[in-house]
């Protein structure tokens, strides 16, 4: 009996040199270190919870552009299916091929480059069931069945694994299955306090009293919000790098069209880029009113 054709891997798009680094990754603690000690080890798993938006795709890209570690990673949630974990057969002018499906190929892109990471963002979204399928290879097996053969890791490569999650509160996070996250080690990243984001935001071109000051108690203000349950939205680094970027614009315009300076810049932007943010009538008009307040604009 003919042993059924694999469909070759094109390795080329998991070369380390094509991994996209968009942004500069700023520390706020130790969270680099511990990732990057976690994945050059690759010895356990590593599982980062934190908000959304505070870079935690940013730094695994960075991490393995700056260690050169090929990068395995395809968007995995509610919709994933045990095929698109281990493989499928399709059917092409030559016959049928089973094509590997995440989790084998992951090892084998391992085992061509010597050491591969593999990332799953958001993965607890996957349904309980799928999650299952990561057992073997999150433990000391490092290993896959997929198509009748077991797909292991070569001597001397490794597979590193990290997965980010948000926090259970966030409305229709899935949770993570108790033996699977027994297999991780990892970190909560708290959310980040007003020093930190003092520190690592762009603050050219932005006044310091009616801008800067009141934009970091609002964001504080927000979080505090979440936590109690009033909003589901916390803002997060991504929303206060855009409200910044997005007010700069702003300002350029009135420059180039020789227009002075307004109150209307600051209601325009908090309108477009934290009042959108809310898709609850209720809530966001909480937030319209607490922003008005803070800023001390009338939105």
């Amino acid at each position: 009996m003919n042993e059924e054709k694999i469909a070759e891997i094109d390795y080329e798009q998991y070369d380390p040199s094509n991994i996209l680094v968009w942004d500069k990754y700023i520390e706020i603690g130790t969270e680099r270190k511990d990732l990057e000690k976690a994945v050059l080890k690759r010895n356990i798993p590593y599982l980062i919870e934190s908000e959304k938006g505070q870079g935690k795709t940013l730094l695994v890209h960075t991490i393995c552009k700056q260690n050169n570690i090929a990068l395995v990673t395809e968007p995995v949630g509610s919709g994933t299916t045990k095929y698109d974990l281990i493989g499928n057969r399709e059917i092409n002018r030559d016959g049928t091929v089973f094509r590997l499906g995440l989790l084998p190929t992951a090892i084998e892109v391992a085992n061509h480059y010597g050491h591969a990471l593999l990332y799953g963002d958001d993965a607890n979204s996957q349904d309980h069931d799928i999650q299952r399928w990561w057992n073997s290879i999150c433990d000391g097996r490092s290993s896959i069945v997929a198509n009748g053969k077991t797909y292991k890791l070569n001597e001397g490569c490794k597979l590193s694994i990290v997965w980010t999650v948000n926090p259970i509160t966030y409305a229709g996070i899935n949770t993570m299955t108790e033996d699977l996250r027994s297999r991780f080690i990892g970190r909560a990243w708290a959310y980040p306090k007003s020093e930190d984001i003092d520190r690592i935001m762009n603050w050219e071109n932005i006044n310091e009293s009616s801008v800067k000051a009141p934009l970091l108690k609002f964001v504080q203000d927000v979080y505090a919000m979440r936590v109690k349950g009033e909003v589901e939205y916390a803002l997060s680094i991504r929303d206060i790098s855009q409200f910044l970027n997005h007010y700069r614009t702003n300002l350029d315009i009135n420059v180039k069209e020789q227009k002075a300076y307004s109150t209307d810049i600051l209601r325009d932007t908090l309108r477009e880029v934290f009042l959108i943010k809310y898709s609850d009538p209720s809530e966001r008009e909480f937030i319209r009113v607490r922003a008005s307040d803070t800023f001390g604009v009338n939105i």
